[in-house]
């Protein structure tokens, strides 16, 4: 035996493989819908059905009786299935080596006759049935030529990955009983296997499958929808595979109606301000807004709104025009948001402690004339003048400001304090927007290396608010932490939601929310009832609440604990529900640009820890959804595909970007779908990039991203804005950034380049470019967008197709690796702040020179240590500090400059008394 296999005929069937299965192979199977057993599985169930007896003798007398021909039309439709099911056409399946035993001689021979085949087509949808029929025809047939060769040898020419519980080669084998042997299929380990067999002239198929991996139910539906392929097939042999209806009717009916069966009557047709004024006349006095300082009854609320909308209108504001809003959150934000409203404006926040390149790039792209902001901004301000020379009038929203500041613009700006419209009247004004107008603008990240802007209207706002109130269940009681960054969408309705139904709105600040202790606790003395958290803030309350006495965790008066902005682990979720059974988790998805949450999944019990994912949930009223291809055509039930949307929620498009709009906002191929939409506006799908599949019960189940873009922290952030920042040094010739999972449900950046090649890769050099890309990136991009760290590399690593193949990236190690050493804390400060980021990093060995966010912090662990060095050394400390200073030695060299202006003040506070105490450190 061992010299027919060193001959050179099965050398000849070694390069024949070697060719056929060069490039990047693809995994060709069903998605799991639990996770992958690490032990070898048992034994499958299997699902047995009948291909109906009218369709089965169709086959038989298209292929007048040939088993062979049979067996080539059954394998060839279930492809066209699984494309469906992999999104790729490049498709591997097993099928078992060719046995001689009978009719259908094909001139096959085989020395090994129980191993299993890899047969590899690609499934080019401009063809004909029949066309690809031929093509599978020559596959397999070359496939039975070379079917001696040793497989087994095959694995490790080709390096792949060895598992006990899964093939290497292929997940999906299929058989037909008349012409093949599958005695030996079992010891293979592949996940499903599909055998056929013909009796009295019926074709009976059965799905052989792991339980472990698969549910029953989806396992059915694959037999369905395999049997409408069989039927397209038969009545039209020559159909394009693009046309054949793997979906009937009924199927499209089932996603189109049943699962999107939510229809309600909102206030989609009234403004925001218009809702707001409704509801103060009903509660002039109750509580509406509260912050760590101040509260507010409705009456007084609306009456503050109205003096700022005042003096708004006075200069000028036009229906819809966008209003910037450039200050912390406080009761004052929410004030000018809805002055901004009743001016006819909409809003656009801007994040305080973004780069100032960031802050003037957002002032000057949205074309604000005027800004609302703090006075303490004002210098901040003064840092952007370039590419600002729209702005004219800015406000002063808190409290009586130096009109002697000069603000370094070249254009005349007028400067307002709360003066200039305390005094105005407090009445309503007559509004001039309506539900059509914008509501406010979001910036989130965009590909091309700058932030986009996406506009949401009245109407979308409106009709996601009520319909979580009728999800959620809230009434007037209604409590809710405003806890988002303004940045972002999700603060929208955090601010305005419980002013539109008589609740109360509870702002804290980005240093309550990230410290767990402190959410804790004003969850409790708040009372509040309805909390929406990232995932990465809701882990650090449920460690610090779940380490506490039974009797001191309660949170008697929280009914609700939302889930939003990325991924959650089940773990996480079982490990809440164990504590407080009774505050059910409500995970929901949504993008910006479809006015926020779009569908939603209710927790109220403990999930199978094997799982593989929590849903999404169901569309929320008034919206559609719906899983395509790219040819956006309906996808079966457990196929993925882009997760798209229509209805009233979705937005007006991007700012000034017409082109991306077009390709993210199509017309709506499903009309019959539309839902409350104004008489005047386009049916639109936006097209989130998601990638979802319908669950059978019409859930959706989130599967990641189509592109390149990813969650951080709640926040959107495409990858390819951070590339586009790299690319811009010159020394830098390529540049990847990829997420990595450091622990889990919390991600960070990293960032890999390659230098020029004239670029020296010594250490110093190394330090150098690292350093001024750290530089370059903390100059534009806000905390969550900038790399934990930044690895050189002589080349990227590729796949045989040639693409960069991110999951062969060096996995980085950023601990201590100042180009400066490890040098300890040397003085009482130093080794206070070590002190305070060892606790916070969890780290025990921490120099004066390692980068903070190197060594693993992020935005939410910054609040966490700047709280403690307020607390440590009695100063006000402001967030922006250890992005700009983000070592020991420079954060010490603010800390002590604080520290001396504090001694010299208290110095002149006491007359130079010389006996005063010693500031402790």
């Amino acid at each position: 035996m061992t010299t027919i296999f060193a001959s050179p005929e099965i050398f000849s069937q070694k390069i024949y493989w070697l060719n056929r299965l060069s490039g990047e192979l693809p995994e060709t199977n069903l998605l799991p819908d639990y996770m992958r057993p690490s032990q070898s599985h048992g034994e499958k169930e299997t699902h047995i059905f009948d291909v109906p007896h009218d369709l089965s003798q169709a086959i038989i007398k298209l292929t007048k009786g040939s088993d062979f021909l049979i067996y080539l039309i059954l394998l060839s439709a279930f492809n066209i299935l699984l494309e469906k099911y992999t999104r790729s056409p490049d498709l591997i399946v097993g099928i078992p080596a060719y046995q001689n035993r009978n009719k259908d001689n094909l001139g096959v021979t085989s020395l090994n006759k129980h191993q299993i085949v890899p047969l590899r087509t690609y499934l080019q949808k401009e063809l004909t049935f029949k066309k690809y029929l031929i093509d599978v025809k020559e596959s397999v047939i070359q496939a039975y030529s070379h079917q001696d060769y040793c497989f087994d040898e095959l694995i490790e020419l080709l390096n792949l990955p060895l598992s006990e519980n899964r093939y290497p080669l292929f997940d999906v084998v299929i058989l037909l009983e008349n012409i093949h042997d599958q005695s030996q299929i079992i010891k293979y380990h592949n996940d499903i296997t599909v055998s056929f067999r013909i009796e009295n002239g019926v074709i009976k198929g059965e799905i052989a499958y792991v339980p472990e991996i698969f549910k029953r139910e989806n396992i059915q539906l694959v037999s369905y929808y395999y049997i409408n392929v069989i039927k397209s097939i038969v009545l039209n042999p020559h159909i394009q595979i693009s046309e054949i209806n793997i979906l009937n009717s009924y199927d499209q009916h089932k996603i189109l109606e049943e699962f999107n069966y939510k229809t309600s009557y909102y206030p989609v047709d009234k403004t925001i301000n218009y809702l707001f004024e409704k509801q103060v006349n009903h509660t002039p006095n109750q509580i509406a807004v509260i912050d760590q300082n101040n509260q507010l009854t409705y009456q007084q609320l609306n009456e503050t709104a109205n003096q700022l909308a005042a003096i708004l209108r006075q200069l000028g504001v036009c229906k819809g025009e966008l209003i910037g809003i450039l200050k912390d959150r406080d009761i004052n934000f929410l004030v000018a948001i809805l002055a901004i409203y009743k001016a006819g404006g909409a809003y656009v926040p801007i994040d305080t402690t973004y780069p100032a390149q960031r802050i003037e790039y957002m002032l000057s792209n949205s074309e604000v004339r005027f800004l609302l902001t703090d006075s303490t901004l004002l210098n901040l301000l003064a840092d952007v003048s370039d590419r600002c020379s729209q702005l004219k009038s800015i406000i002063c929203v808190d409290e009586v400001t130096d009109k002697s500041i000069q603000l370094n613009l070249p254009q005349e700006l007028a400067i307002y304090d709360r003066l200039s419209f305390s005094q105005l009247s407090p009445e309503n004004i007559p509004a001039i927007n309506d539900a059509d107008t914008p509501a406010y603008m979001i910036y989130t990240s965009g590909s091309t290396g700058l932030p986009k802007g996406t506009l949401v209207r009245h109407d979308g706002a409106i009709n996601h608010i009520y319909a979580q109130f009728d999800e959620l269940e809230l009434s007037s009681e209604f409590s809710f932490l405003q806890s988002a960054p303004s940045s972002t969408d999700i603060s929208v309705w955090q601010f305005l939601s419980p002013i539109l139904i008589g609740g109360k709105t509870v702002i804290v600040d980005i240093e309550t929310v990230a410290i767990p202790q402190q959410l804790f606790q004003v969850l409790k003395s708040a009372k509040i009832t309805v909390v929406e958290l990232v995932p990465v803030l809701f882990g650090g309350l449920l460690e610090y609440a779940y380490q506490l006495p039974p009797e001191e965790r309660e949170l008697p008066d929280l009914k609700v604990m939302m889930l939003s902005g990325e991924s959650v682990s089940i773990q996480l979720v079982n490990k809440w529900l164990e504590i407080y059974p009774k505050i059910n988790i409500f995970n929901a998805y949504g993008p910006t640009e479809a006015a926020d949450d779009i569908t939603q999944f209710v927790v109220d019990k403990a999930l199978p820890e094997n799982q593989r994912t929590i849903p999404i949930g169901k569309p929320l009223a008034n919206l559609n959804l719906y899983i395509l291809d790219q040819q956006m055509q309906l996808l079966p039930i457990g196929a993925p595909g882009e997760i798209c949307v229509s209805g009233i929620g979705v937005g007006a498009g991007y700012w000034k970007n017409p082109e991306r709009t077009q390709l993210s906002f199509v017309d709506n191929p499903f009309p019959d779908t539309q839902k409350n939409l104004p008489a005047n506006r386009r049916n639109l799908i936006y097209k989130t990039g998601d990638l979802g599949r319908w669950l059978p019960d019409g859930n959706i189940e989130f599967l990641g991203r189509i592109d390149h873009q990813v969650k951080i922290r709640g926040f959107r952030v495409e990858l390819g804005e951070i590339e586009a920042l790299l690319y811009q040094h010159q020394d830098v010739r390529e540049a990847v950034v990829v997420v990595r999972e450091e622990k889990s449900d919390q991600k960070i950046l990293v960032g890999y380049v390659v230098p020029q090649a004239d670029f020296t890769l010594e250490e110093s050099k190394s330090h150098e470019l690292i350093q001024q890309l750290r530089d370059l990136l903390e100059e534009q991009l806000p905390g969550h967008m900038r790399p934990h760290g930044i690895v050189l590399l002589e080349a990227l690593p590729l796949s045989p197709s040639g693409k960069i193949d991110r999951r062969a990236l060096p996995v980085p190690n950023f601990q201590n690796e100042s180009e400066l050493g490890f040098v300890a804390p040397r003085t009482p400060s130093e080794q206070i702040v070590a002190g305070i980021w060892g606790q916070v990093l969890k780290q025990e060995q921490i120099g004066i020179y390692d980068n903070f966010f190197d060594l693993g912090g992020h935005s939410l662990l910054a609040t966490q240590a700047i709280s403690r060095l307020k607390e440590a050394f009695a100063i006000e400390f402001p967030l922006r500090n250890i992005f700009e200073a983000p070592t020991i030695v420079q954060l010490v060299e603010r800390i002590e400059k604080m520290l001396t202006v504090k001694q010299l003040q208290l110095v002149s506070s006491h007359g130079g008394d010389n006996n005063r105490e010693e500031i402790e450190l």
